[in-house]
């Protein structure tokens, strides 16, 4: 239990992986950010974190592969 929740060790691995996707993709909408603020972004790099974004939503949110990798979705108060 972690604050009086049950934690199944299989979705903490699926949560790890999803938070690093999530991290890494942050930081590359972050740079391309960056560069439109300078009137330097190109429409491949948004066509890029489109694609992106589109992966993770098939492999960690809408996955059809079996055993589907989901994610815990944690209640916020």
């Amino acid at each position: 239990l972690f604050s009086g929740q049950l934690i199944t060790i299989n979705f903490l691995v699926n949560d790890l992986h999803f938070y690093l996707e999530i991290d890494k993709f942050s930081k590359l909408a972050d740079s391309a950010e960056a560069l439109a603020a300078c009137n330097m972004r190109s429409d491949k790099e948004v066509a890029f974190l489109k694609k992106k974004v589109a992966i993770i939503d098939q492999l960690f949110l809408n996955s059809h592969i079996i055993p589907k990798l989901q994610v815990r979705c944690w209640d916020t108060p």
